[in-house]
């Protein structure tokens, strides 16, 4: 728990980290909003997006995956899942694997792509 906030793991506390760095290093007319856990309802399902993040009038999500998101059911599973977020009108899903990302370098670069894939139009 960091700023009255949860995190499921600290995987999503290190992406936390960097977001919340990045927000910090924007100037205030240009913030972004990081929602962790929130619980959203779509057709026929309350999902938990790792984070919901709101940037120049979009919503993308980040999702943190873990080891246990290996396997051809679970990868099935998780596109079902974006289709949903997309479908609800998420602008953008992305998946970050943390067996890829070992370095806070390399979290950085995932955030950075985020952002600006994004706020593409």
């Amino acid at each position: 728990m960091e700023d009255d906030l949860h995190f499921a793991n600290e995987w999503e506390y290190r992406v936390y980290q960097v977001l919340k760095e990045k927000q910090a290093a924007l100037p205030d007319n240009e913030t972004i909003g990081i929602m962790p856990l929130c619980r959203m309802r779509v057709l026929g399902s309350t999902r938990e997006p790792d984070f919901l993040i709101t940037y120049k009038g979009r919503a993308g999500v980040i999702e943190v995956d873990g080891p246990h998101h290996g396997g051809p059911k679970r990868a099935s599973n998780d596109h079902s899942r974006t289709d949903l977020l997309i479908n609800a009108g998420v602008e953008w899903v992305a998946r970050l694997d943390v067996r890829d990302t070992t370095e806070k370098a390399e979290v950085e670069k995932f955030v950075r792509a985020f952002l600006s894939r994004l706020t593409r139009r």
